[in-house]
């Protein structure tokens, strides 16, 4: 085990060995939902992007071994996952890649404008689910530090005029994440609803915004995780 790895701590070695990635044995942990985001947003040459809520730094680092050049910044509230990141980043190379700590809703043009932004963040409405135990899992899943509203001012406040706001979101939620993004000034452009399996309900939306756009939705093809017992072959090619 490397030296950095501490005793409360996992090492985890992804995409065919090109993400090596630590992160806390408890705590929050990471999940597939980085991946499909990752996966969903694009981006040209030119363009920077920012990771709200970059956690322990998996976006950028999963973009930056993937060959993305493009400069890449993430932020992140808690300072245990901040610490994270940097050492992920380091671990990685990631050359492209800086991590600010702080909060998006106070940092305001501190952190500049992009062109595009995304973000995987809380689901849970506060009063409601299931409390995740510990601070860490409890600020990544529920909206106790920041809600819905707040996120979607705060990327429409650090986009560039047209620029580019992607999320993952839980279907049951889409409703509510369309029209608070349209009164923000974010128009959903591209909508892909993310299922389990065939024949189930839509699990999670992947949703693309533009900055001051006309109104027109282009709805994807479903993306679907499982085929029987294993990664339908899309899936199987974000881990590779």
């Amino acid at each position: 085990m490397p030296e950095s790895i501490r005793p409360d701590e996992t090492l985890d070695v992804l995409c065919d060995e090109k993400v090596r990635l630590i992160q806390k044995k408890k705590g929050y942990r990471l999940s597939m939902d980085p991946f499909l985001l990752a996966n969903f947003v694009t981006l040209k040459r030119h363009e920077t992007l920012l990771d709200i809520g970059t956690g322990c730094g998996i976006i950028p680092v999963y973009l930056s071994r993937k060959g993305i050049e493009n400069r890449i910044v993430g932020i992140e509230i808690q300072e245990e996952l901040y610490d994270l990141s940097l050492r992920n980043k380091e671990l990685n190379g990631c050359a492209n890649v800086t991590f600010v700590k702080g909060d998006v809703r106070t940092a305001g043009k501190d952190l500049g404008t992009f062109h595009a932004i995304l973000s995987n963040p809380p689901y849970i409405k506060e009063r409601t689910g299931r409390k995740s135990p510990g601070q860490s899992r409890l600020l990544a899943r529920h909206e106790s530090a920041l809600d819905l509203p707040s996120l979607l001012a705060a990327a429409s406040s650090l986009l560039a005029t047209r620029g580019r706001f992607s999320v993952v979101y839980p279907a049951g939620r889409l409703a509510e994440l369309l029209y608070t993004a349209k009164s923000l000034g974010l128009e959903p452009k591209r909508l892909r609803p993310v299922y389990s399996r065939q024949g189930e309900p839509a699990v999670l939306s992947l949703v693309e915004c533009i900055k001051n756009s006309g109104v027109s939705l282009k709805v994807e093809p479903a993306l679907y995780v499982f085929a029987e017992n294993d990664y339908t072959e899309e899936v199987k090619t974000y881990y590779a």
